[in-house]
């Protein structure tokens, strides 16, 4: 007899289960909404009772990209990664096997989901920052959302270029000028025009000439001293 109820209890509790996230994705829209307003939100949003669902040991022994993808599947909806995260942890999903740190654990969750969400990948991922399975979606309108947001990446680097080299001109001044008195211009253009004279070079002593006559006198003069000087002795 009990065994006729099995099916439909679980059953029930896969109902409650798309009830609770119902109720939840409720919260966080008034909630939202009510933050727009520049009010404080109402609703606690991490009393996600969709984690009920999920056996203790439904992701262990599982890899990342499998699990994550699974819990998307039970959820049938895109999710923020701190809610597949807390999902991973409490299907018994074993995070020891990776290099994070605990308290960065959601920023490098958050960094491979993106790295598989490319265009081979099976994650994407969506404006408000929520990923779902990629083939919920439209493969063409995925490509052309890709390329617009190349296209405005693209946009953006050759903006930031061309600032830095704006920035760059403005950094360079010119020298400044130096006001000129008036009538000294044409003085400092003449002193500037005027070219360099070489100092002159130091003049040689010039020999001495003695004419003949000279020349005598002076053997006079000397026969005059020695004859004195001979007279005395």
């Amino acid at each position: 007899m009990a065994d006729e109820f099995v099916a439909a209890i679980a059953a029930l509790k896969s109902k409650l289960a798309e009830q609770h996230r119902a109720v939840l994705d409720t919260k966080r829209s008034i909630n939202l909404l009510l933050r727009m307003a520049g009010k404080a939100s109402e609703y606690a949003e991490d009393d996600d009772s969709s984690s009920s669902s999920v056996r203790p040991d439904q992701f262990y022994g599982k890899g990342l990209t499998t699990s994550a993808a699974e819990y998307l599947a039970m959820r049938k909806q895109a999710c923020q990664p701190a809610e597949i995260l807390r999902a991973l942890e409490m299907g018994g999903f074993d995070f020891d096997l990776f290099p994070w740190a605990k308290d960065d654990r959601l920023r490098s969750f958050s960094i491979s989901l993106s790295k598989n969400a490319g265009n081979t990948g099976n994650f994407h991922k969506l404006k408000n920052g929520s990923f779902g399975l990629r083939s919920w979606y439209d493969e063409d309108f995925l490509k052309k959302s890709a390329a617009g947001a190349e296209a405005t990446a693209n946009a953006r680097k050759k903006k930031k270029k061309k600032k830095k080299k704006k920035t760059t001109k403005q950094d360079v001044k010119a020298e400044p000028l130096v006001p000129v008195a008036a009538g000294t211009a044409g003085k400092e253009k003449a002193a500037a025009v005027k070219p360099k004279v070489a100092p002159p070079m130091p003049e040689t002593e010039k020999p001495i000439r003695i004419s003949p006559e000279g020349r005598k006198r002076i053997a006079d003069a000397q026969k005059a001293r020695w004859a004195k000087f001979r007279a005395q002795r």
